[in-house]
């Protein structure tokens, strides 16, 4: 299945210290308008793809329920990532009567001195009511994204999720992008030892548990826990990130351009893009290209370009012994 993240608006009630899209208050210029994001979900539509409403904090953007709408019309699963500070019982309605089918809520810190030294004071009670007020009334997931400050949290992130009836827990490894430093990414050995971590708890939980920007996972997960697992580097392949401008990404931590909405079909895109094609065959150089795991896994696409600058090098954040 095709996933589509779409920056609707880069304007944010927030400016977190890792912000891949360097956020701010006001929505950036040239915005798509209402009829060209229309027009976008009707070119998206026949390939039947789940959008990913993100931003920025899509809520900040007047027709976001008029997007959900007309995409959930064309019956396509819409769902609807956002910080949680501007959720409230009538903004939760209108999620809800809008098509949206499931709310992702980012807290990067189970409790609040930690959340609150990325997103700022007062985040982490706000995105907690937020949580609640979704309760019994939307499926919402929780996704955190493990950085160098918040990585021995990341235990404890089951029981908040847990506690808080989420469906989901999604962790994301920091890819150092826009306000993203590689200070702040955490070491290949952590990054070992936290996917181990995650594997061995999947299996204690009805969480719903996905990995990104950490293919490794695959290596590390059992068959049997294949449902609650990620699945290798998507960017791409079933995966793709569309700016608040138009341009498409193979994902939003991976700033190479596969073409712009505004001058090509989606579709025409998606199938013909060169970018796109090199990231399938995934002729891979250095360990990853060697590597016995190079099609389940692919290593991190992204994580490759923000610090080698190639996209088909080796992840430098993977410590496999390659055979």
């Amino acid at each position: 299945m095709l996933i589509v993240a779409w920056e609707t608006t880069s304007a944010c009630n927030l400016a977190c210290t890792y912000c891949r899209a360097s956020a701010s208050a006001n929505p950036g210029k040239n915005e798509l308008r209402t009829a060209e994001a229309l027009t976008l979900i009707d070119q998206l539509a026949p390939l039947n793809p789940m959008i990913i409403f993100s931003g920025g904090e899509p809520l900040l953007r007047p027709d976001i329920f008029s997007l959900a709408e007309h995409a959930s019309g064309k019956g396509l699963r819409i769902s609807l990532a956002t910080n949680g500070i501007l959720l409230t019982p009538d903004i939760v309605d209108r999620i809800k009567s809008s098509g949206i089918k499931r709310v992702s809520i980012s807290l990067d810190g189970t409790i609040a001195k930690t959340n609150d030294s990325t997103r700022g004071q007062g985040c982490f009670l706000h995105a907690i009511k937020g949580a609640k007020y979704l309760q019994g009334n939307i499926d919402f997931q929780i996704n955190m994204t493990i950085c160098r400050r918040n990585a021995d949290e990341t235990l404890d992130m089951f029981n908040l999720a847990e506690n808080l009836k989420a469906k989901a827990l999604h962790f994301f490894f920091l890819v150092p992008t826009g306000r993203g430093l590689e200070t702040d990414s955490i070491s290949a050995k952590k990054q070992e030892e936290l996917l181990r971590l995650i594997h061995r708890e999947s299996s204690k939980t009805e969480l719903d548990i996905q990995v990104t920007c950490a293919p490794q996972y695959v290596r590390i997960a059992e068959p049997r826990n294949r449902q609650k697992r990620s699945v290798g580097c998507l960017a791409g392949i079933s995966f793709l990130f569309i700016s608040r401008t138009g341009d498409i990404y193979p994902c939003g931590y991976l700033p190479l351009p596969a073409g712009n909405i505004r001058e090509t079909d989606f579709k025409d895109i998606w199938e013909n893009s060169p970018l796109l094609a090199s990231l399938r065959t995934r002729n891979l150089k250095g360990k990853c290209g060697a590597c016995n795991y190079r099609d389940a896994c692919g290593g991190c696409r992204a994580r490759a370009y923000a610090q080698k600058g190639d996209a088909l090098e080796s992840d430098p954040l993977c410590n496999y012994l390659v055979n």
